[in-house]
């Protein structure tokens, strides 16, 4: 899911949150739309013992979603980063 869109203030010191935004949107409506397009992978056992039938596509939006949340997970980490940076003091201007 997408965290809150960026305010002014973080837009002018980091730009990129603005794209940053709108990817995280996009990759999180195209998770429902393939999980809309193929529930099974929804299933509680997909993993288990249990053989699941999947056509070609069904195999590459199980791919897509499993690199939509790896992908989901960095820019967390680049927001959170981001956010750090910017709350840490600057170091001393020795001139």
């Amino acid at each position: 899911m997408t965290d809150e869109v960026p305010t002014l203030d973080q837009l002018l010191a980091d730009p990129e949150l603005a794209v940053i935004h709108a990817l995280g949107a996009a990759l999180a409506a195209a998770q429902r739309a393939l999980l809309a397009a193929h529930p099974e992978l929804e299933d509680d056992d997909f993993a288990g013992e249990r053989a699941l039938k999947l056509s070609g596509a069904g195999w590459i939006a199980d791919g897509i979603l499993t690199q939509v949340t790896g992908l989901e997970v960095s820019l967390q980490r680049y927001r959170r980063e981001v956010a750090r940076s910017r709350a840490a003091p600057l170091p001393d201007d020795p001139f």
